[in-house]
């Protein structure tokens, strides 16, 4: 599941992709990032095996502008959320981040030239600012996963994602759960479940 994750939301982290070339539509979003990230699998591969530390900050600092970190973030933690501290939160936001870009740096030797296709909705989207853009990921396997983006408008106007659900697997409600799980485990000490957050998605498929 975990190379799958890193196929979809590495889209949005192609350098080159700026606020002032933004498309119009979120699926013109995300059909031209898609494009761009398996046309440049092949390149970006080596760049880990040879300076992971370094992809690392680039995948970081490329992902930002794209992911709503903060949104996805204070989903996961849901109630907990207007529980912390100001200090906590923006702790939180930041492990998340980490362990969640960390995942995909992971994985991503391990994504082998699947194929995705970007389906065109048939329906106008209902909210403005709001957008849902489904995808299919052909495996090598000859399976097919279906992938739901969720995406909002930043006041740029740039489409920035806030939630996946990749075959049936709603991402972000995995980790609020995962969140819970973690507050019982610790005793509900916020600062020690920040300490101890690592990404962690089964795999149904």
């Amino acid at each position: 599941m975990k190379n799958l994750i890193i196929a979809m939301l590495l889209s949005f982290s192609l350098p080159g992709w700026g606020a002032s070339n933004v498309p119009e539509t979120a699926y013109e979003s995300v059909q031209e990032s898609t494009d761009l990230l398996l046309a440049r699998l092949v390149e970006v591969q080596p760049i880990y095996e040879s300076d992971p530390d370094n992809f690392f900050a680039e995948v970081q600092n490329a992902l930002e502008p794209y992911v709503d970190f903060v949104g996805f973030a204070k989903g996961v933690m849901a109630k907990h959320y207007r529980a912390a501290s100001p200090e906590q939160q923006m702790a939180f936001v930041e492990r998340f981040k980490e362990s969640l870009i960390g995942t995909y740096v992971s994985a991503l030797v391990e994504f082998d030239n699947e194929r995705v296709i970007v389906l065109e909705p048939k329906v106008a989207q209902k909210k403005e600012n709001r957008a849902v853009i489904m995808l299919e990921v052909y495996a090598k396997s000859g399976a097919i996963y279906p992938v739901q983006y969720q995406l909002e408008r930043s006041d740029d106007g740039r489409w920035m994602l806030r939630n996946v659900i990749i075959n049936g697997i709603n991402i972000g409600l995995q980790f609020r759960s995962q969140f819970n799980a973690y507050m019982q485990k610790y005793n509900r000490d916020v600062d020690k479940v920040i300490e101890n957050w690592s990404v962690d998605v089964d795999d149904k498929s």
